[in-house]
């Protein structure tokens, strides 16, 4: 007897069961069989919800992983840096102080970055200033034009 002759012992696989009907209740009528589109519109946002909820705990578990983690890298002396970081804690310690956080989080945040970014956002936002009345002067003719405009045509 050859390798390719040998008899297989292994059983043979199961074709998948189909899935038994489902027993008429409250909210599937047993009237032709067929569920009413308001039974099936209840189960489907049963499904959206159930699949939703699993993402969420999903995403709270990965934010108490990562905030854990942030935990043991202080206790362990290993403070996050960078911008935001630093935003946040300083954010954190003047709400503890009973101060303004967004102010903090704002100097904060200014302080960590380099002095490149500094000039750089300064710079901007001097731009803004200088070009922010060109803008409101802008839109304020155009929406004259456009009153003029809507007051010749009606």
């Amino acid at each position: 007897m050859t390798a390719a002759a040998a008899v297989d012992d292994r059983p043979a696989p199961q074709a998948p069961a189909l899935a038994e009907a489902p027993q008429p209740t409250a909210e599937m009528p047993s009237a032709g069989g067929m569920p009413s589109a308001g039974d099936r519109l209840k189960q489907l946002a049963i499904a959206a919800l159930d699949k939703l909820a699993g993402a969420a705990v999903v995403k709270v578990e990965e934010l108490s992983d990562k905030l854990g983690d942030m935990a043991a890298d202080a206790v362990s002396g290993n403070m996050p840096t960078g911008v935001g970081a630093n935003a946040l804690i300083k954010g954190v310690l003047a709400k503890m102080e009973g101060k303004n956080p967004v102010i903090a989080a704002l100097k904060g945040a200014f302080g960590a970055m380099s002095t490149g970014t500094k000039i750089w956002l300064s710079l901007a936002l001097i731009l803004l200033a200088v070009l922010s009345p060109v803008a409101l002067l802008v839109l304020a003719l155009v929406l004259l034009v456009a009153a003029i405009v809507g007051a010749v045509k009606g």
